[in-house]
């Protein structure tokens, strides 16, 4: 099941990413914190960083995934684009659970995020990532906070014509529901909220990384349409396949480091973004569709 949390595997990193980008204008020259929490409402959320420059980008993790762990070994290759910072979600990892009674959407998580982001005094603009779940909360924060947005990459993401199929895959089965660091997620209210506000991100930068194969109890006709579909929602947009499987951080990091890579840098210069053949380049990712 795609949104389902899966065993995190090391993976051999590049020795060598390029240089660092250096602190672009608007960007704090002074030594900023690399990790602590912050409140966000009576609980706390570590969240880690590294790096200079602006846009930051921020990293989403998948369902019921802690951040901080999910990340940690991309931080470092991550930080030679930009700045870049994580978090646990409440509940995952080492932040603190949410008070009972809370209804939660992937809003209030992206609601989160924002609080948690100016607490840790991280200024926009922000390139969210978002991996499987995670780019639920990727998009409704660029739609939430467009102007602090100038990016979005979706890792693999899930999509909300998934969330039926699902039901009618599991029935009554507790394996059907969406929980999220303990708490049972409002995935209907979630998923209306997906089509009225975040359908139309207009001409942010966006790239779609799909992994190379499908791990679900659904069809992949299913996924690759729904994978196509997310590379609409932005008039500049890229559409690219990793090899490996659903954890594309782990067994694909090149290709996302080179989708990234393409986002911020037209997030930086307002120009479109290159083709998938561009960006893939010195890769072993392809361009779907291509053959």
């Amino acid at each position: 099941m795609r949104h389902r949390l899966a065993p995190l595997f090391l993976i051999a990193l590049l020795a060598a990413c390029g240089s660092p980008a250096a602190p672009t204008p608007g960007s704090r020259s002074h030594e900023m914190p690399t990790d602590g929490t912050v409140d966000v409402g009576g609980y706390e959320l570590d969240w880690a960083c590294r790096g200079t420059g602006s846009p930051t980008i921020v990293l989403e993790a998948g369902y019921d995934s802690a951040g901080i762990e999910t990340w940690s070994d991309l931080l470092g290759p991550i930080s030679q684009i930009s700045r870049v910072c994580t978090y646990d979600r409440a509940g995952t990892g080492g932040s603190d659970e949410r008070p009972d009674g809370l209804r939660v959407t992937s809003m209030i998580e992206a609601e989160e995020l924002h609080r948690l982001l100016d607490g840790a005094g991280v200024e926009p603009p922000y390139v969210t990532v978002g991996h499987s779940y995670g780019g639920f909360i990727s998009r409704l924060f660029a739609a939430m906070y467009r102007s602090e947005t100038s990016g979005v990459v979706l890792v693999d993401s899930s999509h909300e014509d998934e969330i039926e199929p699902y039901r009618r895959y599991y029935g009554d089965s507790p394996e059907g529901d969406w929980v999220d660091g303990g708490d049972r997620i409002d995935i209907d209210a979630t998923a209306r909220a997906l089509r009225r506000t975040a359908r139309d991100l207009g001409k942010l930068p966006l790239a779609v990384v799909k992994a190379g194969s499908y791990e679900d109890v659904l069809s992949t006709r299913l996924w690759d349409r729904t994978q196509a579909d997310l590379a609409t929602l932005s008039s500049n947009s890229v559409f690219v396949q990793s090899t490996g499987g659903h954890f594309v951080m782990n067994d694909d990091p090149q290709v996302l480091l080179a989708a990234i890579e393409a986002v911020v840098a037209s997030a930086r210069s307002g120009q479109p973004l290159p083709s998938c053949e561009q960006v893939l380049e010195s890769t072993d990712g392809s361009c779907p569709g291509s053959g």
